[in-house]
């Protein structure tokens, strides 16, 4: 069971702040103006693969000259997720409303999906065969570890880099961001050379905010991002196996809605609001965005289990999130259950 302990601010206010803390501090000067991007418009060094080592300083601190940092001017804040499942695009939504309920206008705040938006195949149409590999789960297992080591998805990812780089660049270079918050595991790799390749690395911050519990795939974590927020401590050790320091670490849990963790909400009158029996306990059942996983296999374990044979009457509830699969909360619906069952789909907006 997962508790909120302030509902005052949201997780991501407190990952803004020690952001700020530790990183502001390194700002060596100030200016009114985003003048390093049209300086640096003109320096394309080139598509060539860099080593991951190259986003280190001399003196491997990785010091950043935040000359943007502290100006008078609006900042950009530039959200680089993708819909391959709902929690990625939930996390940016989150953080967005962080932004705006702590700083007001201070950052303009930009959710967007470069891939899709400025490249072309197999980046965008990520969503799609995200799709396809949800309906066969074992097509994407074997995706999923194939691309795990570093070498492989590293060279993957360089090769589209090359292909794809000038799009990419003018993606990012269009909003100027001051800061990039990357919630997709492959949107570090590709930015990160951009910036690179535009001498821009010392300049501008990125942040990645995972959005995967446990199971991450290797290419959340890339050694030239500022910080690294992983949602628990499981995946701050595999951060640091896979090359982190410390320094760049930080367990903040996943972002949650202002909204969703300001609400000051009556379980009765919610049970109520559902539909819910007011007596029996709930047991909640997600699948993520897509309603993906063994969510029916389960769903049919727990319905057992929350069924007194003996008695013959059910001990528990089962509340069902299909995400946007509607075909799972039809199936879920036309079974014959023991127990109060109800199944839901859930529509991200944005």
């Amino acid at each position: 069971m997962t508790t909120v302990a302030s509902p005052r601010k949201s997780s991501f206010t407190e990952v803004l702040q020690r952001v700020y803390g530790n990183l502001g501090s390194l700002s060596s000067s100030s200016n009114s103006s985003n003048g390093f991007y049209s300086n640096n418009l003109q320096k394309h060094k080139g598509h060539v693969h860099e080593s991951e080592d190259d986003f280190e300083d001399e003196d491997g601190t990785m010091e950043l000259e935040l000359v943007q940092i502290g100006a008078e001017r609006t900042k950009n804040v530039l959200i680089l997720m993708s819909d391959t499942g709902g929690g990625h695009r939930a996390s940016a939504e989150a953080i967005r409303e962080a932004f705006k309920l702590e700083y007001g206008d201070e950052y303009n705040i930009i959710v967007k999906d470069v891939w899709k938006e400025y490249t072309g195949w197999p980046l965008n149409d990520m969503e799609g065969q995200y799709k396809f590999m949800v309906k066969h789960v074992q097509l994407w297992k074997v995706a999923f570890h194939s691309t795990s080591p570093r070498w492989i998805h590293s060279c993957y990812l360089a090769a589209i880099a090359a292909y794809y780089a000038k799009e990419v660049e003018a993606g990012l270079m269009e909003y100027r961001p001051d800061i990039i918050i990357s919630v997709h595991p492959l949107m570090q790799h590709i930015p990160l050379w951009v910036l690179k390749w535009q001498g821009l690395q010392k300049k501008v911050i990125f942040a990645t905010v995972i959005t995967d519990l446990n199971s991450c795939h290797p290419t959340w974590f890339h050694p030239g991002v500022n910080r690294c927020y992983c949602p628990s401590k499981e995946v701050a050790k595999r951060a640091a196996l896979d090359g982190l320091e410390d320094s760049q670490i930080r367990v903040f849990g996943l972002p949650i809605r202002p909204s969703f963790a300001l609400a000051v909400l009556s379980k009765d009158e919610l049970r109520e609001e559902l539909e819910l029996d007011p007596d029996l306990p709930a047991v909640l059942l997600m699948g993520g965005g897509e309603g993906m996983g063994p969510v029916k296999k389960t769903a049919l374990a727990l319905g057992e289990s929350l069924f007194d044979k003996e008695l013959g009457k059910p001990l528990g509830q089962l509340i069902i999130i299909c995400g946007r699969n509607k075909v799972l909360k039809s199936t879920l619906e036309s079974h014959e259950w023991t127990i109060p069952v109800k199944a839901l789909v859930c529509i991200i907006s944005g």
